[in-house]
């Protein structure tokens, strides 16, 4: 995509940019701050001929010769090639590079220059774009200009968004234009947005009196109102009129260009200046206008193949249609490329592109054939279309998903045999699922129509099941799913038995996930699926929403390890997807060991785009296992990502365990702090789901009570509800408030959301409110069911939480100690401190109204000395409040006294990968920022740390 302009490029746009003062004062301070390391980026968005292109001119001028300038912009007919921006606007600029991490350099050598290495994640190249920028910055500052930020295909937007949000402390600078109707930037709220209005009367006079000084009084109003505030129609009315117009001797309807709208009036003069050129220049500037890289090498070498020369462009640059500088050509404005594209007939415009696929043939890039044999082919082709087919494949290895969904829909368009026309179409709808267009998904599903290959079926029974879910009817999406599963499984067990696992899992969030289990049992029992160990996993799931735990821990502890053994032969994502079931055994530890062996190989192989949905499990199971500062730093990571990459379920999700941390920190929602009373990340970013047994994926809503972390990292991605509820059930019960707390315990434990691991976990929670609100009536059934799942799984620390229980009901005192003291001794070594300090706290509290003090003062320090060290506030609170009335008077530790505390979730990151010796360079690489960005964090720490140097981090206590 393609408009490359050099350093000293001139004003394209309306000179002296007359108005727009708001729009280039932000634009000024943009651009000191990269001067000053305060890296940032910025959309302008308004209407064609609105002041973007002079916008972005004026940028280029400030920042030439002190800056290094990289532009370029989106074009229509290429917005379906995968990487075709980054490829223009980064050509170039790899050579000589030094400090790159070597996975990034060839995921971005794979994505500029795709004959040498696969590009792979695409995020990942937006992370090796950010190095980049950073690197190429350290000399001077760059500046990143991007017109038509619209018509980019989806693989460089995902990766330049990716790169501007993460700036940081770099010394770059990006702006973007979009026409205002556009959604390219409706996913991605992350950037400052700048709407270009019309400009007022006033500043629209001034325009014209510096570009028409002579024009007559009544002629300027006239051309003010026509253009309608668009500045670049003020320009070019005034340049088309006449001499006589200009006097005002000539009526300016004579021309036709009162009754069209402002920027259709500028494109009319474009058309006009076009059809006035001889026939060779109009030719060239139609294969111009249909070439996406600018190259002047190749439109010459297209142009040739028309029998036109480089000299037919002569009378273009005279019109000032188009301006050569280098070995680059760029036109002077979008409208003028429309106009040049759409102008042309039928006939030259496949002429152009089928000149174009020769000459990209003979560059060896088959891609850009493809596509331009596409656009030159008119009617069914099967052997163009296998070609796309081909392409197809080709992206797919460059990491561009969309591209495939594009190239296969093409393909099926070119395609008259109806069979391999709905296989390809088939293709086609589970790309677009997978680049997360949806509604394009469902569009191509449906265009598919019934299909005879089982395998077409089944992905496409999986891509419908898949949208149906997101869009809230997994009860639809089951169905589906059930439905495939009964029509392949004679043909292919294996495959069916997956199908009859993907429809458990849609029973697992149905709305009644207990008539949803057995139906689907019911519609599997008459299939054979060969024995395999896939079928048994779905069999574990069923059982478990049927209320079996026992036979329901058997077979998904048998499918678990299946999943294990066989993790080598599946790819990363389907390793994610598939990992975690077995955190419904209760084995948190095991299930943590095998989420961090799946996050170190998301760093390693660079997949940014998974890496999310393994921080929400880690962040989740760190949280089970008390270590709650870990799973804060842990899931604003993986909100900022998540953010970064438009992941808005999973966002909502790791919003949901912030809330949860907030509350056991004491944090009412709407608080100001995050565990540890740390100040919580600096960086505003906007969000873009982990559906299993780990928390439901009912979808977002309701307000966020995450605390200022989640607030800060991702203002819109609200708590999932469940999780929501969750935290504040545990706030409640922190502060005594048990009657509330007892109320939402029972929401969590009952209806819908019974089946879920947070459900169990708030059985004991609801047993310990009901006790506390003297209803042990209501306790009983809570106690029995998690007595069910504590004996079904065989977990030690659920053995002592199931006698905490027990004890808080016991009818005698002595029944009640000696089930405390079975409780505490069960929990030595059970990997669950949180719990064990519960159970110290309740038995200290219960010692106290015993009026055993010495007892009650030894079991309640205890228990706050590990709250303290989580932290969890609103529970050490209770326990301080136990020994005062014991006559104790416990500290509260004084702001300051835990420095690890005062850092960010960012800066802790920063400084425990420090302490291991690793690099700035590679600790940005393992956290996808620039090093420039984790010095700066560096920096931030030490004072907070009391420290001077990196050497001394590895004397502290991290945490």
């Amino acid at each position: 995509m393609t408009d490359v302009v050099g350093a000293g490029a001139v004003d394209r746009g309306p000179a002296g940019l007359s108005g727009r003062d708001h729009e280039r004062e932000v634009l000024d301070r943009l651009l000191t701050g990269a001067w000053e390391s305060r890296g940032g980026a910025v959309v302008l968005l308004g209407e064609a001929g609105s002041g973007k292109t002079a916008l972005l001119d004026s940028c280029a001028r400030a920042a030439s010769g002190s800056a290094r300038l990289l532009r370029c912009t989106g074009v229509q007919s290429e917005a379906e090639l995968p990487y075709a921006g980054l490829q223009v606007l980064l050509r170039g600029t790899l050579n000589g590079v030094r400090s790159l991490p070597e996975r990034q350099l060839l995921a971005l050598r794979g994505a500029i220059a795709p004959d040498e290495a696969p590009a792979g994640d695409r995020f990942l190249v937006g992370a090796a774009t950010l190095g980049l920028l950073d690197e190429l910055a350290e000399e001077r500052p760059a500046v990143v200009l991007v017109d038509d930020a619209h018509w980019l295909d989806l693989e460089t937007m995902d990766a330049l968004l990716f790169a501007a949000r993460r700036l940081g402390m770099g010394r770059v600078a990006m702006v973007f234009a979009a026409h205002e109707d556009s959604a390219a930037f409706d996913g991605a709220p992350g950037l400052p947005l700048l709407h270009l209005g019309p400009m007022t009367d006033g500043e629209g006079a001034a325009l014209l009196a510096g570009r028409a000084p002579d024009l007559h009084p009544a002629v300027s109003s006239r051309i003010l109102g026509l253009a309608q505030g668009n500045p670049l129609a003020l320009v070019e009315l005034v340049a088309a009129l006449t001499p006589a117009q200009r006097d005002g001797s000539e009526p300016l309807d004579a021309r036709e260009i009162a009754v069209l709208p402002a920027s259709w009036r500028v494109r009319r003069i474009f058309d006009e200046r076009i059809r006035a050129l001889p026939a060779p220049t109009r030719l060239l500037l139609t294969v111009a206008a249909a070439d996406d890289t600018g190259d002047v090498a190749l439109l010459v070498a297209a142009g040739e193949r028309l029998g036109v020369a480089a000299r037919d462009l002569g009378p273009a640059e005279a019109a000032d249609l188009v301006r050569v500088s280098g070995r680059r050509l760029g036109f002077r404005h979008p409208l003028a490329r429309a106009a040049a594209y759409q102008g042309a007939v039928l006939v030259e415009r496949t002429a152009a592109h089928r000149a174009l696929a020769e000459a990209a043939s003979a560059a060896g890039d088959m891609g850009r054939r493809a596509w331009h044999l596409a656009a030159a082919t008119v009617g069914y082709d099967e052997e163009v279309a296998a070609e796309l087919e081909r392409s197809a494949e080709l992206f797919r290895s460059r990491g561009g998903r969309a591209a495939v969904a594009a190239a296969y829909r093409r393909s099926a368009r070119l395609t008259e045999d109806q069979a391999a026309r709905s296989l390809r179409l088939a293709a086609a709808s589970a790309a677009a699922a997978e680049a997360g267009q949806a509604e394009l998904a469902g569009t191509l599903a449906d265009e598919a129509g019934p299909v005879s290959s089982p395998a077409a079926f089944a992905r496409l029974a999986s891509v419908r099941a898949a949208l149906e879910h997101e869009q809230g009817r997994a009860e639809s999406a089951r169905l589906l799913l059930v439905e495939a599963t009964s029509r392949v499984t004679a043909d292919r067990p294996a495959m069916g038995a997956w199908l009859l696992f993907e429809s458990a899992a849609m029973a697992w969030a149905a709305p009644d996930p207990v008539a949803a289990a057995r139906d689907t049992r019911a519609r599997a029992a008459r299939l054979d699926f060969g024995g395999h160990p896939v079928h048994r996993g779905a069999s574990g799931v069923l059982d478990m929403l049927a209320g079996d735990p026992v036979g329901g821990v058997a077979a998904i502890r048998e499918f678990a390890g299946y999943v294990v053994r066989t993790r080598h032969e599946r790819g990363l994502t389907d390793q994610v997807r598939l990992h975690g079931w077995d955190m419904l055994l209760g084995e948190f530890r095991a299930v943590h060991d095998e989420a961090v062996v799946l996050e170190r190989e998301c760093r390693a192989e660079g997949a940014v785009g998974v890496l999310p949905r393994v921080l929400l499990r880690l962040a989740r199971l760190r949280l089970f296992l008390g270590r709650h500062r870990d799973a804060y730093t842990t899931a604003v990571e993986g909100l900022e990502i998540a953010c970064d990459t438009g992941q808005h379920q999973l966002a909502a999700m790791l919003s949901g365990v912030l809330a949860v941390l907030a509350a056991l920190d004491g944090e009412e929602p709407g608080g100001t702090h995050g565990p540890g009373g740390g100040e919580g990340p600096r960086r505003t970013a906007v969000p873009g789901g982990d559906g299993g047994p780990d928390g439901g994926d009912q979808q977002a809503g309701g307000p966020s009570s995450a605390g200022r972390a989640g607030r800060d990292v991702c203002p819109h991605a609200a708590p999932v509800p469940i999780w929501l509820t969750r935290a504040q059930a545990l706030l409640d019960l922190g502060l005594g408030r048990y009657d509330r707390a007892l109320h939402r315990f029972a929401v969590l434990t009952g209806g819908p959301y019974r089946h879920l691991m947070v459900s169990v976990h708030s059985l004991p929670d609801q047993v310990e409110a009901a006790v506390r609100t003297d209803r042990a009536a209501d306790a009983g059934p809570a106690a029995e069911r998690f007595t069910r799942w504590a004996e079904a799984t065989g977990t030690v620390w659920a053995a002592a939480v199931e006698l905490r229980c027990r004890a808080l009901l016991a009818a005698d005192d002595a029944g009640a100690e000696e089930l405390y003291e079975r409780a505490l001794a069960a929990h030595a070594g059970d990997g669950r401190p949180f719990e064990e300090a519960r159970t110290r706290l309740l038995y200290g509290e219960w010692l106290r109204r015993a009026k055993r003090r010495a007892a009650a003062r030894e079991a309640l320090t205890a228990a706050l000395e590990s709250f303290e060290r989580m932290p969890a506030a609103a529970w050490a609170n209770r326990a301080r409040t136990e020994l005062r009335a014991l006559g104790a008077a416990p500290a509260t530790p004084p702001p300051g006294a835990d420095p690890v505390g005062r850092l960010t979730a960012q800066e802790l990151r920063v400084v425990r990968l420090a302490a291991t010796g690793l690099s700035n360079r590679d600790i940005g690489a393992r956290l996808f920022l620039s090093p420039r960005t984790v010095g700066y964090h560096l920096s931030n720490a030490y004072p907070k740390l009391g420290v001077t140097s990196r050497a001394a981090l590895g004397t502290l206590d991290l945490g």
